[in-house]
């Protein structure tokens, strides 16, 4: 037998092993760094989207009360725009990827490496959500003719009428008290 086979027989020893073990957690730490790297580098992408929309919705009264720009850290972080929009870095970190949970699942609604055309995308979306949210509320508020009320001529009869049955109680009342007194 050589000797290059009489050493991949035998197992390393324990200098050998602590070594492997030193240069594998150091290449673990290197990958752990760089995920972390690329998380706050999508984290800071999308702060600097956050920032230039909090002009967008600070300047419309209608749309600062349905939009909440809102960053989540996290794998991917978020940042959602409304209960069920957000925007993620993916599938890389620089691209801007607006997504919308529906009852049959996630949708992309815009996709770009351009901050510019991902908040003009943006944008688009919130005018039409204060749109359909203007069609919401015209369709449930009932027409004026329709609100029930009651004319002066109504009340002042319902007052007479009950008046009118109060006295008559009091008139029979005083009857049956005054025959039970002969």
């Amino acid at each position: 037998m050589s000797d290059a086979n009489t050493a991949s027989n035998h197992p390393p020893n324990n200098a050998d092993l602590t070594n492997l073990l030193r240069l594998a957690r150091i290449a673990e730490a290197a990958h752990f760094e760089a995920a972390l790297d690329i998380r706050d580098a999508k984290t800071l992408r999308l702060q600097v989207l956050k920032d230039d929309l909090a002009p967008v919705i600070a300047a419309n009264a209608e749309a600062g009360r349905i939009f909440d720009l809102s960053l989540v850290p996290g794998e991917p972080p978020k940042l959602w725009i409304d209960l069920i929009t957000a925007v993620v870095m993916e599938p890389d970190q620089r691209t801007y990827r607006l997504i919308r949970d529906t009852h049959s699942g996630r949708e992309i609604v815009a996709e770009t490496a351009s901050r510019p055309e991902i908040v003009e995308q943006i944008k688009l979306h919130m005018a039409h959500q204060l749109v359909a949210r203007e069609r919401r509320l015209a369709s449930a508020m009932p027409a004026k003719a329709a609100i029930a009320g009651h004319s002066s001529a109504a009340l002042i009869l319902a007052w007479l009428s009950g008046f009118t049955i109060g006295v008559l109680a009091l008139f029979m009342i005083g009857l049956m008290f005054g025959r039970a007194q002969w």
